[in-house]
């Protein structure tokens, strides 16, 4: 189309093709969608579809296989993919027009309903800085000063919309500084000053945690403050210490403290309190009792006379009162790098309390059942019976799990938790055989849940790490590596990550570094779950360590895991036990039929280094694995 010609869009101005790329150009550099490459090439195939007269191709199927890369039979009834990313490039162009795009002359928009894009022009600029400061007050929907001498009266519940129209920064910062005045001038005309006070007065979610909370079921721990017992004793060359700074700079009990607060918050299975007056009241008992559970903890940091320190925990359940756990560091010691000393200690805590299998879940899936059951915890109960499945394998409940989180997840689409969960699910069909629904390609589901985890809820450690899962099984080495290096950047106490990102390293071919990751996981938490002894026994069999690997395999669970009867398979072949070896790896294809029919496709799914891609294809044919592809175990 050549570019003196014009595009017009259904219900927009015409706008001319090097103005509409200039737009494009300009979003596309945007932060809202530099980190999303997939919601670029959306919006560039649409865009350019567009310029260029077809505005008749831009469908669900060619965004797929044009924007998306998607295989030539994709079904976009089956596949909800397409439908996932323009729900989230639509959110990522509302993003970049409120924020940076705000002075943008022209607006892409992706109307509800339709892949076809708007180029909508935006209004000029109209008001500079010192006119928008003498703007009418009630031009802005700003209740007038009173005269004076007359009482301010608080302002109705909720205020009507201001007109949608263009400021700039000073006029703007004008208003919400006006706007701001007059909420805490209501607060104090109403008689509180309890910030909590002025939730009456602003609607919205982000003012309403607790009622959230309360409707997810989430387990809730306040931390409370950390106390201190004795003196500091200063070590040799302690000059700091000695000066009199006792307590100061590392290791103290309120640097511990904080520390352990900023954990817990990093885990999705968990809601932190604030404070105790954030907690809803507690129904313990009755007919009336609640599935949730609420726990505080907190700690005593005892200093010692030769220099070394404790540090000892309490978990109570604030249910009933009682002390669920309880636990002492001792012998520890200052002095080199205080920062790595507190993170390997709250790396600790947080194995034994925060993860899956940590104390606070225990608990609170007993909380669970004693009320009546998952049925009765609402989102929280479907994320229980997703865990009680990754516990068993048992297909029942791997049904019964994404069954009950694709419900919530409709009912509730900012339940991120609960689309990460999915994902995951989604990949069991592929890596363990579970459930599988042939309508829907397995692992374009869980890519779809995954991003829309991420899209929720960008700084979440474990949505971040379910992506890496993904990308893995997808085979994308780099987008893998890259997800799994923020997920521990997002949250580096978490064990679970450590262990699953050194379990996809290893398989990747960086066998020393995976290995050395899954030592750390191990040392922090000894009873992980089964497929990290899976990844030991990888590692081992890839150094061609066969005690090792025997050793390791003899951890795993019984025939009901897959990837478990891969590994055990690999690691008698590699011991020379090829009868061992051959009746695992019938169980294996028995359970996941998919390698009977596709076992190159399975190969290099769960190894994606076509090193060692090769040695495994070689041993499976050496134990009567039939390869389509021959060439490929020589």
């Amino acid at each position: 189309m050549p570019e003196s010609t014009t595009v017009e869009t259904p219900g927009a101005d015409a706008a001319a093709p090097d103005a509409v790329r200039r737009a494009l150009a300009h979003v596309l550099a945007s932060d809202e969608l530099r980190s999303s490459p997939q919601l670029a090439n959306i919006l560039r195939f649409v865009v350019e579809a567009t310029l260029d007269g077809r505005r008749e191709a831009i469908k669900g199927y060619t965004i797929a296989v044009e924007a998306l890369g998607r295989d030539p039979s994709f079904d976009p009834q089956a596949d909800p993919i397409v439908r996932v990313e323009a729900t989230r490039l639509r959110r990522a162009l509302e993003r970049y027009y409120a924020g940076a795009g705000a002075a943008d002359d022209l607006e892409i928009a992706i109307p509800r309903g339709s892949y076809v894009p708007h180029f909508l022009p935006r209004p000029a600029m109209e008001l500079e800085a010192d006119e928008a400061d003498a703007v009418p007050v009630e031009a802005e929907s700003v209740p007038a000063a009173p005269p004076p001498g007359r009482p301010t009266a608080a302002p109705p519940p909720s205020l009507p919309p201001a007109p949608a129209r263009r400021r700039s920064g000073a006029g703007l910062a004008l208003a919400l500084g006006l706007a701001a005045l007059l909420i805490v001038g209501a607060g104090l005309a109403m008689g509180s000053l309890d910030p909590l006070g002025l939730r009456a007065l602003m609607a919205g979610p982000a003012w309403q945690p607790m009622e959230r909370a309360n409707r997810l079921g989430m387990p809730m721990i306040e931390v409370r403050d950390f106390e201190t017992a004795g003196a500091r004793v200063p070590a040799p060359g302690d000059t700091a210490a000695r000066a009199g700074a006792v307590n100061s700079g590392d290791f103290t009990a309120e640097a511990i403290e904080v520390r352990v607060r900023d954990a817990l918050a990093r885990f999705d299975l968990l809601d932190v309190l604030a404070s105790p007056d954030a907690r809803p009241a507690l129904r313990c008992s009755g007919e009336e009792a609640s599935p949730s559970s609420a726990f505080a903890l907190g700690g005593l940091v005892e200093n010692h006379d030769d220099g070394t320190l404790s540090v000892l925990l309490r978990l109570s359940d604030l249910c009933d009162g009682t002390i669920v756990w309880s636990r002492e560091f001792d012998s520890l010691r200052r002095g080199g790098d205080a920062t790595a000393l507190e993170i390997a200690l709250v790396r600790d805590i947080m194995a034994a309390i925060a993860e899956p299998y940590g104390v606070i879940q225990a608990r609170a899936r007993a909380r669970v059942t004693a009320a009546g059951g998952p049925a009765v915890a609402g989102p929280y109960g479907c994320v229980l019976i997703a865990y009680s499945y990754w516990r068993s394998y048992l297909p029942a409940e791997h049904e019964a799990a994404r069954d009950c989180l694709e419900k919530a997840v409709a009912a509730d689409r900012t339940f991120a938790l609960g689309y990460a969960l999915l994902a995951e699910l989604h990949l069991d069909e592929i890596r363990a055989g579970a459930s599988p629904r042939a309508a829907t390609p397995a692992l374009n589901r869980a890519l779809a849940a995954a991003e829309q985890a991420v899209e929720l809820t960008p700084t979440s450690a474990f949505a971040r790490r379910v992506l890496m899962d993904v990308h893995f099984f997808r085979g994308g080495r780099a987008a893998t590596l890259a997800a799994g290096t923020l997920a521990l950047e997002l949250n580096p106490y978490d064990v679970d990550i450590l262990a699953d990102f050194g379990g996809r390293l290893i398989a990747l071919g960086e066998t020393a570094r995976g290995e050395a990751m899954l030592a750390q996981a191990a040392h922090a938490a000894p009873g992980m779950p089964p497929w990290v002894d899976y990844h030991r026994v990888i590692a081992a069999y890839l150094r061609g360590d066969a005690p090792a690997a025997a050793a390791a395999a003899d951890q795993l669970m019984g025939d009901g895991y897959a990837p478990g009867l891969l590994a055990r398979a690999l690691a008698s072949h590699l011991a020379g036990e090829d009868d061992e070896a051959r009746a695992d790896l019938r169980k294996l294809v028995a359970l996941a039929p998919a390698w009977a029919s596709e076992p190159d496709a399975m190969i290099g799914r769960f190894f994606p280094d076509a090193d060692v891609a090769r040695k495994v294809r070689a041993d499976l044919a050496d134990l009567g694995l039939k390869l389509r592809d021959s060439a490929a175990a020589n």
